[in-house]
């Protein structure tokens, strides 16, 4: 019998560590979400701020000021919205595009702010890969905290650029984006209402 309980509070002992470490992983991922007017700040940081290494692309095209309201239906939304706004009305959109050129080489560039009330950390989520079949758009998306970054590199029409040249070229915007989010705290922290 006592040998089996050593192994029990063992188990036992694990099991708590492990509990304790999932709730303050939990505690931490939702301090860290980020307010819609720090949201806000990230985009106009961003607009005002990033460079790109590779390409000289330049912002063409900002949502910013003139905020686009997408109105959609509940049945694409599983029921929860009528519109992408914060609070499902005619203002404060939760998304937000800058549009970039690079007219030299040929690039378009797209990106999309997305705006969501769950931290889902910083990472890449999803890279489209060069393959067969590919119509020369590269995606991605990437998280940094609670906003969702689409990543959208396209040829200009006049362009001659090849896959493979396209695809060093979203990889480097990406290395950009992460690297600014990474190196200059976009997000700083909101004045205590007294």
């Amino acid at each position: 019998m006592r040998i089996i309980r050593y192994p029990i509070i063992i188990l036992a002992i694990i099991l708590t560590l492990t509990a304790c470490n999932t709730k303050s992983t939990d505690k931490k991922n939702t301090q860290d979400v980020l307010s819609y007017d720090q949201y806000v700040k990230v985009v106009n940081s961003i607009q005002d701020k990033l460079q790109f290494s590779s390409a000289p692309m330049k912002l063409t095209d900002s949502t910013l000021k003139n905020p686009t309201i997408i109105i959609t239906n509940k049945e694409m939304t599983f029921g929860k919205k009528e519109n992408l706004t914060l609070r499902n009305d005619f203002k404060d959109s939760t998304q937000y595009f800058l549009t970039y050129e690079d007219v030299k080489n040929g690039y378009k560039l797209i990106t999309g702010w997305i705006y969501t009330d769950v931290n889902q950390g910083n990472n890449l989520l999803y890279f489209k890969p060069d393959v067969q079949g590919n119509t020369g758009d590269f995606n991605s998306i990437l998280s940094y905290k609670n906003i969702l970054i689409h990543v959208q590199l396209t040829r200009l029409a006049s362009s001659s650029i090849s896959s493979e040249d396209i695809v060093k070229e979203h990889e480097a915007v990406l290395k950009d984006i992460v690297h600014f989010l990474e190196t200059t705290d976009p997000t700083p922290t909101e004045n205590p209402r007294g």
